[in-house]
């Protein structure tokens, strides 16, 4: 099945980003203001977004999407604005995200680091059939979020193929995913959850990163896959329920 047909089925046009590291120096390079996420309505549109370090006056894209492996400068703290705060003028409110300054700065700690490999930009640009992309992200509701992750896991034994992690939504949509695709088994992850950057997603939606390579897979298998099951129609149907009826069915009518 073909990346047009994949879409199709889990009705997902112009949901798809592919997601690549590149230099910048080979790139033209945006500068955006506010959430990265933000900006991605843009990309879905149709149009290529390529960001550097200092691409985005967000202060925690950077650090969070791997671009900046140091702990964000925040006055106050990292960990004292991811906790409680301070009664500091100076300093921004807390968001009280983690239970103490010392939480918040192992959480960082723990985050995967070099995921890079050399490269200094990150390139978002709709996917197109054929792409080579370090990881692809989707922007689902929670019946598309269960079709990606079956399809993703189709020829894996083990359970915990997808991870939901408690970060920045840039850390799991970029950095974690990026060191995930260097695994021989890597995890999906689901992404779009972080409190900060929930009003710049979809009421109804979160998103998933998967590894590009993976991603091919997954077209590979779309063929022998659940989508030529009768377990799928209602499902189907759902994901189709704006559509006249005689269109909602694929092969399972």
């Amino acid at each position: 099945m073909s990346y047009s047909e994949f879409v199709s089925e889990l009705k997902l046009e112009n949901r798809v980003i592919a997601v690549t590291r590149v230099n910048s120096a080979d790139e033209k390079t945006d500068d955006i203001f506010g959430c990265v996420y933000k900006a991605l309505k843009k990309v879905m549109e149709g149009k290529s977004l390529v960001l550097k370090k200092d691409s985005c006056s967000c202060g925690g894209f950077a650090h969070n999407s791997g671009l900046d492996d140091e702990m964000p400068a925040i006055p106050g703290g990292f960990g004292v604005f991811l906790s409680h705060g301070s009664d500091q003028m100076w300093t921004p409110p807390g968001e009280k995200f983690k239970c103490c300054p010392e939480i918040a700065e192992a959480m960082f700690d723990m985050l995967p680091k070099d995921v890079m490999d050399g490269y200094d930009a990150i390139k978002f640009e709709p996917y197109r059939e054929g792409m080579k992309a370090d990881i692809v992200t989707m922007f689902v509701d929670p019946d598309q979020l269960s079709g990606v992750l079956v399809l993703h896991g189709y020829g894996r034994a083990e359970y915990d193929t997808a991870i939901a992690g408690t970060v920045s939504g840039c850390a799991s949509m970029l950095r974690i995913p990026f060191a995930e695709m260097k695994k021989e088994k890597p995890r999906a992850v689901i992404t779009g959850t972080d409190i900060a950057q929930r009003n710049f997603v979809d009421e109804n939606q979160v998103a998933i990163s998967v590894s590009g390579w993976e991603f091919e897979k997954m077209l590979e298998v779309t063929g022998e896959c659940y989508f030529h099951s009768p377990v799928f129609k209602k499902v189907r149907e759902r994901i189709h329920k704006d559509e006249e009826k005689e269109k909602r069915y694929s092969i399972l009518a």
